[in-house]
């Protein structure tokens, strides 16, 4: 009896550590995102008119399959925005959109330290889709448009935006 008592008091504790690492690991993480992806079809801005495409390139990828076309436009009332055109990822935790003012041939571990400009999350993983550049940024000191996982300070994939 005895020596049930005291492999009760190791197991509990044990138990209840296990389950504490296994929810902060599924939050950490989720690893259901590996499964799911999401399709969103924005209309993006023509280069027609007095619309003009000051730069773009083809994703490359990073730690995750991404494909697709990356467009930076400065639109007729002086707008800019980063446009992704047939664009695909894998789905993750706290994907975002970036502007990195690092080349798209730089090494992987260049990305992520410092120049660059969040422009919010990932709308979905597929599809067309347009982020608004904030008024006034210099886009020229720009050179690729980079889909980073903050997370897991990870680059998912990688456009040059060159004119």
């Amino acid at each position: 009896m005895g020596a049930l008592l005291a492999r009760r008091k190791v197991v509990v504790p044990v138990a209840a550590v296990i389950v504490v690492l296994v929810a902060v690991g599924l939050w950490a993480f989720q690893p259901w995102k590996l499964f799911t992806s999401s399709t969103i079809h924005e209309q993006l801005v023509s280069a027609q008119g007095t619309n003009a495409v000051v730069g773009k390139g083809t994703f490359r990828s990073l730690a995750h399959p991404t494909s697709g076309q990356a467009e930076v436009v400065k639109t007729a009332d002086g707008d800019s925005v980063v446009q992704l055109r047939d664009f695909s990822t894998s789905d993750g935790p706290a994907v975002h959109v970036w502007l990195s003012d690092k080349p798209q041939d730089a090494g992987d571990s260049a990305f992520g330290r410092d120049g660059y400009l969040d422009l919010g999350s990932l709308k979905a993983t597929q599809g067309n889709e347009v982020y608004t550049i904030p008024a006034g940024t210099d886009v020229s000191k720009y050179k690729s448009v980079l889909i980073w996982c903050d997370r897991f300070s990870v680059g998912f994939g990688v456009a040059p935006v060159t004119a």
